[in-house]
């Protein structure tokens, strides 16, 4: 029997994965820091997330990838553009990590 948090866990974790491999469909490389538009984020958005794969924290680069996420419309309606770059970034992130 699983929960209904655990149904959420495990949709966001394929909706990652589905993510992940549209992007490597679209660029053939994996996201780099110069992809991100940086300048559309808060300074402490890089930091965090870098801060965050330099402790292997798991659990940060996941909410910081769900934050992405949940923010995608507002920011492609503040700044005309998406997250996907910014959702890369922070997979890459999880994966150099080691995170699962």
């Amino acid at each position: 029997v699983t929960t209904t948090g655990e149904n959420h866990m495990k949709t966001r974790i394929i909706s990652a994965a589905a993510l992940a491999l549209l992007l490597a469909g679209c660029n053939s490389s994996s996201a780099t820091s110069s992809a991100v538009p940086w300048s559309d984020y808060a300074a402490s958005v890089k930091t965090g997330i870098d801060a965050a794969a330099a402790a292997k924290d798991c659990v940060s680069l996941q909410t910081s990838f769900d934050n992405a996420d949940a923010n995608n419309q507002a920011t492609m309606t503040r700044t005309g553009h998406n997250n996907a770059a910014l959702m890369s970034y922070i997979l890459d992130a999880r994966t150099a990590a080691g995170c699962k």
